[in-house]
């Protein structure tokens, strides 16, 4: 082959070299690849995880007749399956919170310890799950609320939240139809005031 602008390599040899950098890079894509999926799978740990029961499966158990060991490794494999009364036990450090957190929480954590043995704990976790953010929804609407119900804007200030309601359908030749004048539209209350009437 021709020889390229690179000295004395040719083409070909170039590419062979392009090849080889390309499969390296590759392999270490790969093997980076395969080494967080088996931390992932592993769990972190150095050895794989591995399947305690004896005999899980039930051909196993029908294929060919359980000794009496085979019968005492399963049924203490059995035995360990069922959960002490006090467990699973909620341990706080597993799930750490703010300052901020805590302190608002404080008072529902109080609230619904003392309703965990009249409730049961599944509802008494849900209650204070759901309870809080309701209540917290409820009180931002109510405020909303209050603010637009006496917070309006009026002639007598230029902040607040121009508020009106839906006018009666109007028809043809109805008796209730009136003249207005020129200073009865949007007057913000001038009309109603209560002081400097002179």
């Amino acid at each position: 082959m021709a020889p390229s602008n690179d000295g004395d390599k040719t083409i070909a040899q170039l590419d062979s070299e392009a090849i080889e950098k390309f499969n390296k890079k590759l392999k270490e894509s790969f093997d980076r690849e395969a080494k967080m999926q088996r931390h992932h799978l592993w769990r972190g740990n150095k050895i794989v995880p591995f399947n305690i029961e004896h005999m899980p499966f039930p051909r196993q158990r029908l294929a060919e007749p359980m000794t009496a060991e085979d019968r005492f490794l399963r049924k203490q494999w059995l035995a360990d399956q069922v959960l002490s009364p006090n467990e699973p036990r909620f341990i706080p450090e597993l799930y750490p919170r703010n300052a901020f957190r805590r302190f608002f929480g404080k008072p529902w954590d109080v609230f619904f310890d003392v309703l965990k043995p009249i409730i049961g704990e599944s509802r008494a976790f849900t209650g204070r799950f759901f309870v809080p953010k309701f209540a917290i929804a409820i009180g931002i609407g109510y405020g909303i609320y209050y603010h637009m119900k006496y917070n309006y804007n009026t002639w007598e200030n230029r902040h607040g939240w121009n508020i009106y309601g839906s006018k009666p359908p109007v028809y043809n030749l109805q008796d209730s139809i009136s003249d207005k004048e020129g200073d009865d539209f949007y007057d913000r209350g001038f009309k109603n005031r209560s002081v400097l009437r002179n």
